[in-house]
């Protein structure tokens, strides 16, 4: 029966005192229902982000010298980070880090470990035979080798210095043979070092370079230090994966048996997109005609960072200019993305920069250069990880 019907019958009854009870009772009912709702709400309101939204793994609150984070992989329970410190780069360093996000150590700033914080660091990756870090060295161009990583007995070396001057190192990864390829976004090459280390033999590079292998004009740009980026092979190492940040592209070149790159370079994936979350502060020429600032930039692969590879063969790129992780599938489709920007929609991205897998979980820098530089807005250097239900190539990622 309905409440209205039995209002109105006992009150035609004259039932005032049952009428009376039955409107206290709904009263109690309705404060109730209210105050529970209420409270879901607040209980929403208040609550932390599900794993899928990602959080915070550690920041330059907690870590003063974490500043302008770039390069970060794992092994065998420790994650290690690099600090791209343009603003001192003496400072920079290597943080090493349990999977709490526990600060064990820093790798720099002691004696016999001058080589770190010589200059900032770009990228970092592990030889998995070894157990050996390795370090991009971007304000020094050289590959450094870092000899049991931990806290204790850790030993710096340079495996390889880039020919010529200005030269900077990016990015790298080791083929299936053990070669090291790193990328050099000063001068637009890629380059192969051999086992063992010593000379960085050209390999990438536009036709006046005198590289084998052409780039078709995919990996270049008009300002240094974008291109060629992030660096990644494919499962089975048949294909090398390189982000240009400047076109919006990650560009792919075969690969043969022998895991030496063959050259057929083309866009595996691009999404155009000239807008910028912030001011590109230092990075003054990133602005074109047709730029908007504000949050019509955070668009998949705006502007391609590092890359990593999950165990399903697909490429993860840290979109740099648009505050986003995007997830490409073996064929170069956006299937989807992760985190939301720090600076336009209150998110936990601020210009990620690199990825590494630990477990199910896929970890990002954030470099922040733009408001590091700027002062403005004033936000701490962070390193995210979100849950993503899958575990990375190789384990890390860091193919």
């Amino acid at each position: 029966m309905r409440l209205t019907t039995l209002y109105s019958k006992l009150f035609k009854q004259k039932n005032v005192g049952v009428l009376l009870v039955v409107l206290t009772v709904c009263s109690i009912i309705f404060v109730l229902l209210f105050a529970n709702v209420l409270n879901a709400s607040v209980k929403a309101a208040s609550s932390p982000p599900s794993p899928a939204q990602g959080r915070v793994f550690t920041s330059s609150t907690k870590v003063p010298l974490l500043q302008f984070p770039e390069g970060i992989t794992n092994w065998h329970g420790k994650i290690y980070v690099g600090a791209y410190n343009v603003v001192t780069p003496t400072n920079s360093r290597i943080f090493v880090y349990n999977e709490k996000g526990k600060l064990l150590c820093q790798l720099g700033g002691h004696s016999g470990q001058e080589l770190i914080s010589s200059g900032q660091l770009l990228g970092l990756t592990i030889n998995r035979e070894t157990g050996d870090l390795f370090a991009a060295a971007n304000g020094t161009g050289n590959i450094l080798r870092i000899h049991n990583p931990g806290c204790e007995h850790a030993t710096v070396s340079i495996y390889a210095t880039y020919p010529g001057t200005g030269g900077g190192p990016e990015d790298m990864a080791f083929n299936k043979q053990g070669v090291l390829y790193a990328s050099d976004s000063n001068r637009g090459f890629v380059y192969a070092i051999p086992r063992g280390g010593g000379t960085a033999k050209l390999v990438i590079g536009p036709p006046s370079s005198g590289a084998p292998i052409d780039d078709k004009g995919l990996l270049q740009a008009p300002i240094a230090g974008l291109t060629p980026n992030g660096v990644v092979f494919s499962l089975d190492y048949r294909t090398f994966y390189v982000a240009n940040t400047y076109a919006d592209s990650v560009v792919a070149f075969s690969v043969n048996s022998k895991g030496q790159i063959t050259g057929n370079a083309h866009i595996f994936a691009q999404h155009l997109n000239p807008d910028l979350e912030e001011y590109p502060t230092g990075f003054d020429a990133l602005v074109q005609p047709n730029t908007q600032i504000g949050p019509s930039a955070s668009t998949p692969l705006n502007g391609p960072d590092g890359l990593a590879l999950d165990s399903k063969g697909r490429v993860w790129v840290a979109s740099n200019l648009g505050d986003n992780v995007t997830v490409l599938d073996c064929n170069g489709n956006v299937v989807k993305t992760y985190g939301t920007s720090k600076v336009t929609a209150h998110g936990l991205l601020n210009q990620p920069a690199s990825l590494t897998f630990v477990g199910d979980s896929v970890y990002t820098t954030n470099l922040g250069i733009f408001t590091g530089l700027a002062g403005k807005p004033k936000l701490p250097f962070t390193v995210v990880k979100f849950d993503v239900g899958v575990t990375g190539a190789g384990g890390n990622g860091n193919y």
